[in-house]
């Protein structure tokens, strides 16, 4: 076993990082203390996972704390030249009781967000509860490294300086309670500094005003159990689209010459306003496939006004069972 072990030590460190990388972070910082020094200095991937062994009510603010400084103090003595290809800060519990609100500082998550961007992160995944308003960190806003950005289940609002432009960012989650920008232009058009952003994802979110989306190279968009009031959506190349939500919208203008597939779960028991409905069902009548779940059905077929015309051809409708 001795022997084992140094063989594997006289591996050059890029090797040594391959390994570390594979496994969790923490797991990964013993290893390579006892075995391997150093090496742990150096990891690319810096993917936090909190995983509270507990119920809802029983995770404190203590056991944040003792994750949190262990984040800390493990950027505090990192090797400040090894550059950072994922910065995930994940927190895989049960959500905390509102009753007796705990998370981070939101200084911790500036602090984290800082580090990531000033080392070149990629990936950047947020999932940490925080119950003040997050506002992100100026630089953040013009990262030319960020390939992903995940915001997800923060607990609270995300205010964000001035305008997104991010000019290399492909992925982008939000799933978070509300996104609020100081300019009213940014509001209104918050993806505009995104021209490589592919695939889209908005989860519950929350957005003063209309909301357009426009981007050149989107081939996936999601949306689910949002409140936003969408005044266009222009896609070129979107092939993939995704709507989970209780109603149907209300987006007067689409620009998507090549949509391929469309999934739609309205999981409603009534639609309050039937004409959205039947507006959203012609407007992706271009599509190659679309997929009603059981409830989508069971609204449609309420409608008994309703009837097919030659505006609306569905060449493929798969029922999926809820």
């Amino acid at each position: 076993m001795q022997e084992e072990e140094d063989r594997i030590s006289q591996l050059p460190d890029d090797i040594l990082l391959l390994i570390l990388d594979k496994i969790d972070i923490y797991e990964a910082v013993k290893t390579s203390m006892i075995l391997w020094k150093n090496v742990w200095r150096s990891l690319p991937g810096l993917r936090f996972h909190f995983r509270p062994d507990t119920t809802p009510r029983l995770v404190h603010l203590e056991d944040f704390t003792i994750h949190s400084s262990f984040v800390s103090q493990l950027l505090s003595h990192r090797d400040a030249a090894a550059a950072v290809h994922d910065f995930h800060l994940l927190f895989d519990g049960p959500t905390p009781d509102p009753q007796c609100p705990c998370g981070v500082d939101r200084e911790f998550l500036d602090e984290c967000v800082l580090y990531a961007i000033n080392h070149g992160v990629q990936s950047l995944r947020l999932h940490w509860p925080t119950y003040r308003k997050l506002r992100l960190p100026a630089a953040f806003l013009t990262c030319e490294t960020l390939r992903e950005l995940e915001l997800r289940d923060l607990f609270c609002p995300v205010k964000l300086p001035g305008r997104l432009s991010l000019p290399n960012l492909k992925t982008l989650h939000l799933h978070t309670l509300f996104l609020g920008f100081d300019d009213h232009h940014h509001r209104m058009d918050p993806f505009s500094g995104l021209p490589q952003l592919e695939k889209l994802t908005l989860i519950r979110l929350v957005c003063d005003g209309l909301v357009l989306i426009k981007a050149p190279k989107l081939s996936l968009l999601q949306i689910e159990d949002y409140s936003l009031e969408l005044k266009e959506i222009s896609a070129p190349l979107l092939t993939s689209f995704t709507y989970k939500s209780s109603n149907a919208w209300e987006c007067p203008k689409l620009n998507l010459p090549i949509l391929e597939q469309v999934y739609l779960d309205i999981h409603a028991s009534y639609i309050e306003n039937h004409t959205n409905f039947l507006s959203m069902l012609h407007q992706f009548g271009n599509a190659t496939t679309v997929s009603l779940t059981s409830n989508t059905l069971q609204v449609h077929f309420s409608l008994s006004s309703y009837t097919y015309t030659n505006n609306y051809c569905v060449a493929y409708m798969y029922l999926w069972a809820v």
